[in-house]
């Protein structure tokens, strides 16, 4: 009977582990993408100096979640946010007019973070 309580136990914190993973995971991607669509705003508006600032800060935040993403996340992913990242920040900092474009495909994998780690039917079955 042990064994069993132990396993039900074990279970139950493996499965709200996975639940609160996906809620935090849920919050962080909904926050950078929430400061990416103000840069992209700005960057549209022509403040090109604010949007590389919000761009920057966001670019922040992800940096300062690296030890959660680099065990939570594959690393192929990561790489591709990061890289996203630098080019959009590049683009922003040399030749602002260009960043447009960039912001749909970071928001994209931004967000495609948490929704690979959702736990759906299709994911399960």
């Amino acid at each position: 009977m042990k064994k069993e309580l132990f396993a039900a136990i074990l279970l139950f914190a493996l499965l709200a582990g996975g639940a609160f993973n996906t809620r935090f995971l849920d919050g962080f991607t909904g926050e950078l993408s929430g400061e990416l669509a103000v840069s992209e705003a700005r960057c549209r508006a022509g403040d090109y100096d604010g949007a590389l600032e919000l761009a920057d800060k966001a670019h922040e935040k992800w940096h300062s979640r690296e030890a959660y993403t680099g065990i939570f996340i594959r690393h192929t992913e990561i790489d591709a946010v990061t890289y996203g990242f630098h080019e959009l920040i590049g683009a922003l900092e040399t030749e602002p007019e260009s960043a447009l474009a960039m912001y749909a495909a970071l928001e994209g994998h931004v967000r495609s973070l948490y929704e690979m780690e959702r736990v759906t039917a299709a994911s399960v079955f």
